[in-house]
């Protein structure tokens, strides 16, 4: 469940980091490497809880691979205003753990973002826990650098399937408690798979957080996407 909603969450331009499994391709260069490209069109991009860009098209490629017992998996973006074309580097392992007789699965990440205004390189270490209601992630993330921001991201979702075969609608929520603001984003994915490797996502959301007199604000701001993903 983890792998498709991240897999819709990448697509829309709002996070790579994490294939949760990798799938061996043919018997070439590529075998062990899962392969996934995308291209999406949002009104604004909410990194973080934070807004950093408004109306973009982005262009992004994720691979996953199994090393060390976990999952690896680079993704790189590209986002394209009116005004100029931004980059976001995500680098991420996660693996399976037993904590308390309960499954995880653990996450080390880093995370290099452009944005309209600037930009920033963060790292974080989060767990997340799937459960029949839900499920659920925390991710505990600090910039890199001097006087370098610091917080949690706490994530719900849950996919529901619909009478129609192979749609699918996925509520979520998503949270920022940092040092120097709070943020939420509150929304659904509804996707669509071909069953051919090719999906469609939509996704609206409402967005907010608390900070005051920054291009990074958002005001109780809606936003809107739709995106395309190919699994090679």
């Amino acid at each position: 469940m983890k792998k498709l909603v991240i897999g819709l969450m990448t697509v829309l331009g709002v996070a790579f980091s994490g294939a949760e499994t990798c799938v061996a391709t043919s018997p070439t260069l590529t075998q062990g490497i899962s392969v996934e490209a995308g291209v999406s069109h949002s009104e604004l991009t909410n990194t973080r809880g934070l807004k950093v860009r408004d109306d973009a098209f982005n262009y992004s490629l994720l691979l996953g691979t199994n090393v060390g017992g976990g999952s690896l998996s680079a993704g790189v973006g590209l986002f394209e205003t009116d005004d100029d074309t931004d980059s976001q580097v995500d680098v991420s392992w996660s693996r399976g753990v037993d904590l308390l007789g309960q499954a995880f699965d653990a996450k080390v990440s880093f995370q290099k973002v452009e944005t309209d205004f600037g930009g920033w390189e963060q790292v974080g270490l989060g767990l997340a826990y799937s459960h029949e209601l839900a499920d659920v992630s925390a991710t505990v993330w600090h910039e890199l650098g001097s006087s370098a921001s610091y917080g949690v991201e706490l994530t719900a979702s849950r996919i529901f399937e619909t009478p129609v075969a192979n749609l699918s609608l996925i509520p979520f929520i998503t949270t920022n408690l940092a040092n120097s603001y709070n943020a939420v984003e509150v929304g659904t994915v509804v996707d669509y798979d071909f069953g051919n490797g090719l999906s469609v996502a939509a996704k609206a959301a409402y967005n907010h957080n608390d900070v005051d007199n920054s291009p990074y604000s958002l005001d109780h701001d809606w936003n809107v996407g739709l995106g395309f993903k190919y699994e090679f």
